[in-house]
C-alpha cells in the first residue's frame, strides 16, 4: 500500500502544471490551434484584453476611439483626469451651448463630430439679421434686405429684424389719400392725373402760382407749375408743358418740384 501511494505521488509531481490565465508575456507563437509555451501545447486558452487607461492633464481629454489624450478643442472645457479607452464615448470634455465660435467639422448620420467627439441632439441657434432701412425703403417678409417702398404705400425707414411672415416699415396709404409714387416716405395723394401711361400726383393744397387746377366731385386739386424744365414726376422721362399768359410752364408734382 505504501509503495503504490508513493508511485502515484511521483506521477502527480512529475506532470507539468499550467494555468489558463497567463499574466506575463510569452515569446512563442500559435500553431495548428495550439498555443506553445516552453515546448508544451495547450488548447482552450483565451486572451484577456486590458483596455488602456490615460491620465489627461488639464486642457486635455480622451476622444472616442483614440488611444491617447488630445488638446481640448475650441468651445470645450477639459479639466483633466484618468480615463479608460472607449470606442464610442469621449471623456473629460464638456461643451457650452450655444457655440460662439466656428466649428470646422461636419454632421454625419445625425451626429456632430468635433475633433472625434460626437454629440447628438445638438441644434443650431440662428440669429436673424438686423437691417437699417433708409426712408423710402422697408423690410419685406422673408426677404433679407431692404426694398424700395411700392406705389400707394409710405415707408418712413428704420431698423428691423428679419421676419418670415411680417412686412416691416411699410404702411398702405389711407382711403382718403390712396395714391403715392414708388419710394414715398410720408406723402400720399387723393388723386392722380393720368397722362398716357404716366401720372402726376394731385394734392389738396395749392403750392405754386400759377398751378394746374382740376375739379373733382370732391373738390379742386392741384399740380405744381414751374418755368424750369421739370419732369412730371421722379419716375417719368417726359415733360408736360402748358402755355399760360404767353409763358411756357412745366406741370410737375411734389416728387420733382414744389415739395
Amino acid at each position: 500500500m505504501n509503495k503504490l501511494f508513493a508511485s502515484l505521488l511521483t506521477i502527480f509531481i512529475t506532470q507539468s502544471v499550467f494555468a489558463d490565465l497567463i499574466t506575463q508575456n510569452t515569446t512563442n507563437g500559435c500553431d495548428n490551434n495550439f498555443i506553445t509555451i516552453d515546448n508544451n501545447n495547450h488548447t482552450n486558452m483565451v486572451a484577456i484584453m486590458m483596455v488602456n487607461q490615460h491620465a489627461c492633464q488639464s486642457g486635455q481629454y480622451l476622444p472616442a476611439n483614440i488611444d491617447g489624450c488630445r488638446v481640448c478643442p475650441a468651445g470645450g472645457t477639459c479639466n483633466g483626469g484618468t480615463y479608460t479607452f472607449n470606442e464610442t464615448v469621449s471623456q473629460g470634455i464638456d461643451f457650452s451651448f450655444p457655440f460662439t465660435q466656428s466649428q470646422i467639422n461636419s454632421c454625419v448620420s445625425g451626429l456632430i463630430y468635433i475633433d472625434n467627439h460626437h454629440h447628438s441632439n445638438i441644434f443650431a441657434i440662428f440669429e436673424p439679421h438686423v437691417h437699417t432701412c433708409t426712408p423710402g425703403y422697408y423690410l419685406p417678409a422673408n426677404i433679407d434686405e431692404c426694398t424700395t417702398c411700392p406705389v400707394n404705400h409710405i415707408c418712413s425707414g428704420g431698423t428691423y429684424t428679419f421676419n418670415e411672415t411680417i412686412d416691416q416699415g411699410i404702411e398702405q396709404c389711407s382711403d382718403d389719400t390712396p395714391y403715392s409714387p414708388m419710394g414715398s416716405v410720408d406723402l400720399c395723394y387723393p388723386h392722380v392725373l393720368h397722362i398716357g401711361d404716366e401720372v402726376v400726383y394731385l394734392k389738396s393744397d395749392k403750392l405754386t402760382t400759377p398751378s394746374l387746377n382740376i375739379g373733382m366731385n370732391d373738390g379742386i386739386f392741384y399740380a405744381n407749375m414751374t418755368t424750369e424744365p421739370t419732369l412730371m414726376n421722379k419716375d417719368s422721362e417726359h415733360y408736360l408743358k402748358l402755355e399760360f399768359n404767353n409763358t411756357v410752364y412745366y406741370v410737375c408734382d411734389d416728387t420733382t418740384c414744389g415739395g
